[in-house]
């Protein structure tokens, strides 16, 4: 879309995802995708903005002013590493994306600050994503889960939320690769999960084989998968088994079919392949090669 805009305005660019201020002289959108960009007011008429408005969404950026305590991450993120002070305590980044549904940034974090103890530091990328940071004065409440916060957002304020949990640190030595890893992480998987909430430690298989090229991956694919590589609904009961820690009686209950059903499905897979995905040191490896099949394309 991008390429072909700028046939008609040369000036269009898009938001950097660290901005959190618009320049006053530029006309901005959002993209279906989510994409954020520019248009210099000298270049677009009134006619260009209603017709550019009636396939794009205008894009008004609202940020809060940063807390005393929200200026002090920013600036160790962006601190000399001579400079670097210690923290009390461990600490963790969630990157957070609005998917769907408009909210005003100021009611955004004041519904979040309901579900922690003490007071919760964000830091906008923009009006539509950034980050919460997790300290020991602020903790998510012990009998809350992100996934609760994703099904209230949900179903009180209709608005769709996806969360990317970071590891925890206890110390700022890495702080500014930690966040600029986390931020790049996070943008890519939360497009191809279908979770609100993707805990870091999930989501290394895909960012593993997202390295590999594309005919690796193909590779990989068929030598494990071999026929089962079109066959989605073997494919998905491999996967939740696996995920379900190899246990069949939580996978019945995931997917809502009969143990017999799944043991069948497991079975032939393993006469067809010789791969027993009950063994773990197997299971890893066709838990690889499902995501590699996923994204053998891409």
């Amino acid at each position: 879309m991008i390429e072909m805009l700028q046939k008609y305005f040369p000036s269009i660019c898009t938001l950097p995802t660290n901005t959190s201020r618009l320049p006053d002289n530029y006309n901005w959108f959002q993209t279906k995708e989510g994409e954020v960009i520019g248009i210099h007011k000298d270049e677009i008429t009134e006619k260009d903005n209603a017709i550019l408005s009636s396939f794009l969404t205008k894009y008004l950026i609202n940020i809060p002013i940063k807390t005393e305590h929200e200026k002090l991450w920013k600036n160790r993120i962006h601190a000399d590493k001579n400079e670097v002070e210690n923290v009390e305590g461990n600490f963790r980044f969630v990157y957070f994306q609005i998917h769907q549904g408009h909210i005003e940034p100021t009611i955004f974090k004041t519904t979040i600050q309901e579900f922690f103890t003490g007071s919760v530091s964000i830091l906008w990328h923009n009006e539509y994503a950034g980050f919460l940071i997790e300290e020991q004065a602020s903790k998510l409440e012990e009998t809350l889960s992100y996934y609760q916060i994703a099904d209230t957002l949900m179903s009180e304020l209709y608005i769709k939320t996806a969360f990317y949990i970071g590891p925890y640190l206890c110390n700022l030595n890495t702080i500014s690769e930690y966040v600029e890893l986390l931020a790049t992480q996070a943008f890519s998987s939360l497009q191809h999960h279908d979770s609100p909430v993707v805990y870091f430690i999930e989501d290394y298989p895909f960012q593993l084989i997202k390295q590999l090229e594309v005919q690796d991956k193909k590779q990989l694919s068929n030598w494990i998968l071999k026929e089962f590589t079109e066959d989605e609904d073997a494919l998905e009961t491999i996967q939740t088994f696996i995920e379900c820690n190899l246990n069949l009686s939580e996978t019945s209950k995931k997917l809502y079919m009969h143990r017999n059903s799944i043991q069948y499905r497991l079975d032939k897979f393993h006469e067809s392949t010789g791969i027993d995905v009950k063994q773990f040191d197997q299971a890893i490896t066709v838990y690889l090669a499902i995501i590699a099949n996923m994204h053998k394309t891409d």
